[in-house]
């Protein structure tokens, strides 16, 4: 009997100590894609892109280039090669309480004291290097900064759009007698087609009294069929702690079509970034 209770005993002991070392799950949540090649330099408090595209044989304005110290300033750009033609073409500092304030994304604001933009000028097509120097308020070098710099042909990234047979190419309002059709998207080099959705006014989100369309996935080449309405209306119920109904508020709104939303979301496949587009298909009904 004092053989079985030792060995409860030191199974129940056992028991006590997996536990004590055992780990919950933890949940993760998959980081937002990136919509811009910026990084920040807590440090030196510098914030700016890191790769950028630009046309050939025509002058291009990069992203500005943020600084958040008080007196630093970019002192001078220089680039790799003589037929990249690169300069400092506009610059904004503000003094006291003054910011610049920057909006790189979704919850993604940044205010800085001060603001640089460069343009270039491709004379070739070639991968280039810009060397930004930014110095402090005693003409010191705090830190240099490199942006590659890709000179391409210009190409938009949707090579061409088509809905129920015809093509749009890059037209982003489309009047359309035909009330169904497939849907097709082919991208340009160096673009992938990462989705593709349909959204449609019909018990739309409620925000800021304006409607919010619902929007499904679909594959490519999917057909689809266009909204038919023309009221959408857009409201929010109000509740008091959280359980007494308290009020109802929105907004209707008619429009002239029915109107359809296509959005279009893809990877530039050289920046690393994610961005969409979107066509907006106006049934003519009538």
């Amino acid at each position: 009997m004092k053989l079985v209770k030792r060995i409860v005993a030191t199974v129940l002991t056992l028991a006590v100590a997996i536990s004590c070392f055992s780990v919950s799950p933890i949940e993760t949540q998959a980081a937002a894609p990136k919509t811009n090649t910026y990084v920040r330099d807590s440090k030196n408090g510098v914030y700016y892109p890191t790769k950028v595209r630009v046309g050939f044989t025509e002058k291009n304005t990069l992203p500005s280039i943020y600084l958040t110290n008080e007196g630093d300033y970019v002192a001078s750009v220089k680039s790799s090669s003589s037929n990249l033609v690169a300069k400092l073409t506009n610059k904004t500092t503000c003094t006291g309480n003054g910011r610049v304030t920057a909006y790189l994304g979704v919850d993604n604001t940044i205010e800085a004291r001060s603001s640089y933009t460069i343009s270039c000028y491709a004379k070739k097509l070639d991968t280039y290097t810009l060397t930004v120097t930014v110095k402090n308020a005693k003409n010191k070098t705090t830190c240099t900064k490199k942006i590659k710099v890709y000179a391409e042909p210009y190409s938009a990234p949707i090579k061409s759009f088509k809905y129920a047979g015809t093509e749009y190419y890059a037209q982003q309002f489309i009047l359309t007698k035909k009330k169904s059709g497939k849907i097709q998207v082919s991208m340009n080099k160096g673009f992938k087609l990462q989705k593709i959705e349909v959204g449609t006014y019909v018990n739309g989100e409620y925000k800021e009294y304006s409607p919010e369309p619902t929007y499904k996935t679909i594959k490519n080449k999917s057909k689809i069929s266009l909204a038919t309405s023309t009221i959408y209306t857009a409201g929010v119920d109000s509740y008091d702690n959280g359980e007494t109904y308290f009020s109802k508020s929105g907004c209707v709104y008619d429009y002239l079509y029915p109107v359809t939303i296509v959005r279009i979301t893809y990877k530039d496949t050289k920046l690393g970034v994610v961005k969409t587009a979107e066509h907006s298909l106006f049934y003519k009904n009538k």
